[in-house]
């Protein structure tokens, strides 16, 4: 009983205030509860509801009939020609002597979430018109037997595929990413595909994608999807104050859905970004412009290039120019969620005073890496299904490639998420992270950017891994000075329960993390539990164009820096344009 509650003073979160309605409801769950455990036959006698002298306080009393626990005895299919027996059976995934589920049962006939339902099996294969009736019949005290009649009916193809609703992106943009084509059979599990692609782009409001079908004689059908426009693009212009940098400032744009054929009215599904970050004068800039083609020639193959320039002045005087080229494609294999992608970046890096930190002098430095991935998740936004997994490895130089720069480089992320209650707004986010560099030669030396960082938000810092509840970049293995060197092994990991309070027109989601990251001097000196915890609360809110603001409060558990046997306390930190 959900809704219908005693009064406790512990439970200050819920009211047992008693509502007739709920409670009505409450008790049909609690027949769904015997029948879910085999009590097909479970009633509820009487229920009595009087009050105490004083009428402040109401009482409830049930009489339930439990009846006999029912066993499946028998499944038999009668009117099936397209599948056999055996086939049916090993989806709807129940045995003989089993006890009678009938929420599973229900289930595992007509629709699941894995799709691996008996319906699904038809209506992805062209049967829109199909229908199932099950027949149960009570042997014996406490079995029943199944007879499931099946009404295959017509098997439909699609004649046309439609689309309404968009008024800037471009219809081969949205007709690229779907998986249900005209001539194609009829397919319910295409359909459900083809709105996550939709959702995945960002372009539309997730829950305004429609799809909706109409028949147009025994053998075709007519689908349509219908979307809502919504911005995607991001602008930013701050200003602040860094105790390093003195005063710094970013101006910068994304357009997500970007035309270079038609710049003004865009639509194309094209990338271009911007940003210009400063602080203090000349102490501290960097210039970033990027173009993305996702779909190169009409193919699911995306080509971007990258140009950088970054100079940095503070204790050491180091700038980096160079550029990236990057190459990625969907694969079909194992599914078509994994991708590929590859980069070769070339820069140049001066380094005119190292204090220490950086070798002095100027360096060449090629790259290529290679990322493979499989995406799932459900909404870009606020996901609460699927999961996110990649491999980066990155080779500089080398035996293979020029420069005076060698080292590789492994990376590993996880993400998974989970809905919870079969609620759509409150999931649960797991990440588990791992990094590992090493050189090619034992006298090979590697610049500090390119080792592992931790703390923070990882926002404004290079190569820096985010750890609420402790301060930038103060994770992590210092020289005699106490400076931070970064290190050549990293772990993370974090638990999140996100809970969305709007996800239109204004996604907000709260959530509530615990998680721990270290760094490491070394793979061999590396203990993966050995990490500096966290736990706190934060919020997200998506603004267009700004995009993805938000904070965190998170206390640190461990003593980091300085080395005070204290633990590192509270820390406040602000998002800005991205997420964790």
């Amino acid at each position: 009983m959900e809704e219908t509650s005693e009064s406790h003073w512990w439970k200050f979160w819920s009211s047992a205030k008693f509502d007739q309605k709920k409670y009505g409801e409450d008790k049909t769950k609690i027949m769904q509860f015997y029948r879910k455990h085999g009590y097909r036959d479970a009633q509820i006698l009487s229920d009595s509801i009087w009050y105490s002298q004083d009428k402040e306080d109401m009482f409830i009393h049930m009489r339930v009939n439990e009846g006999a626990q029912y066993k499946i005895r028998h499944i038999t299919w009668q009117g099936n020609t397209v599948y056999p027996d055996f086939v049916l059976n090993e989806r709807l995934n129940i045995l003989p002597g089993e006890i009678y589920n009938s929420e599973k049962f229900e289930r595992n006939l007509r629709g699941n979430e894995d799709q691996t339902d008996v319906a699904s099996l038809y209506l992805d294969n062209g049967y829109l018109r199909f229908n199932l009736e099950p027949k149960e019949s009570r042997v014996a005290d406490d079995s029943i037997d199944i007879q499931i009649s099946v009404y295959e009916m017509n098997q439909f193809k699609l004649a046309h595929v439609n689309i309404k609703g968009n008024t800037k992106t471009q219809e081969k943009v949205i007709r690229r990413e779907l998986f249900t084509r005209p001539g194609d059979y009829f397919s319910r599990a295409a359909i459900v595909r083809s709105i996550r692609q939709l959702s995945q782009l960002n372009y539309f409001n997730p829950e305004k994608i429609k799809p909706d079908y109409a028949l147009l004689d025994e053998k075709t059908v007519d689908l349509t999807y219908e979307v809502e426009e919504k911005s995607s693009d991001n602008i930013n212009a701050s200003v602040g104050y860094s105790g390093a940098f003195g005063v710094t400032g970013a101006l910068g744009f994304t357009i997500n859905n970007f035309s270079i054929s038609e710049p003004l009215s865009g639509g194309a599904g094209q990338i271009l970004n911007f940003e210009w970050m400063f602080g203090e004068g000349s102490r501290y800039r960097t210039f970033t412009l990027g173009f993305t083609e996702p779909w190169l020639f009409d193919t699911p193959t995306l080509m971007g290039v990258t140009l950088f320039d970054t100079r940095q002045v503070y204790t050491f005087d180091y700038e980096r120019t160079g550029g990236s080229i990057r190459i990625g494609r969907r694969f079909r294999w194992p599914d078509d969620y994994f991708r590929g992608d590859w980069i070769i970046d070339a820069q140049v890096n001066e380094v005119r005073d190292g204090a220490g930190i950086y070798r002095e002098g100027r360096s060449t430095q090629v790259s290529l890496t290679q990322i493979i991935s499989r995406n799932s998740i459900d909404n870009p936004i606020f996901p609460t299904t699927g999961s996110n997994v990649s491999l980066s490895i990155q080779m500089s130089g080398g035996p293979l490639l020029p420069g005076t720069i060698d080292f590789h480089k492994w990376v590993f992320s996880g993400e998974w998420y989970l809905p919870l209650f079969n609620s759509s707004k409150l999931a649960l986010y797991l990440n588990s992270t791992y990094g590992y560099i090493a050189t090619f030669y034992k006298d090979s030396y590697v610049q500090p950017v390119d080792l592992f960082f931790m703390g923070g938000t990882g926002l404004g810092y290079i190569s820096t891994t985010p750890l609420r509840g402790y301060e930038d970049q103060s994770v992590g293995p210092r020289n005699a000075s106490g400076s931070i060197i970064g290190g050549r092994a990293m772990a993370k990991q974090t638990l999140e329960l996100r809970f969305a309070v709007s996800i239109n027109p204004i996604p907000i989601y709260l959530l509530a993390f615990a998680e721990g990251g270290n760094v490491y001097e070394s793979f061999s000196r590396a203990d993966f539990f050995d990490l500096k915890r966290s736990a706190g609360l934060g919020a997200r809110l998506q603004i267009n164009p700004i995009g993805m603001i938000g904070f965190d409060y998170g206390y640190g558990f461990d003593d980091v820096y300085p080395l005070d046997g204290k633990a590192d306390g509270w820390r406040f930190h602000f998002v800005f344009g991205r997420g964790f």
